[in-house]
């Protein structure tokens, strides 16, 4: 048996070939704002850059 797909957002209505992988334009546009609001993180480690200071300072002091 095929599963049907559900909206990546909502999560209760299928999918719209037009708006794959949402089920509408206004799902796409919440999830957008998600991003954009960043209530979605990526989690990563801490990277040299960052904890570069670039005025050479010392950190401890």
């Amino acid at each position: 048996m095929t599963e049907e797909r559900r909206c990546v957002h909502c999560r209760r209505r299928p999918v719209d070939p037009q708006w794959r992988p949402f089920c509408s334009e206004r799902c796409r546009l919440l999830d957008l704002g998600d991003w954009i609001g960043e209530r979605y993180r990526v989690p990563s480690e801490s990277t040299a850059a960052e904890d570069h200071d670039p005025l050479g300072g010392d950190r401890g002091s």
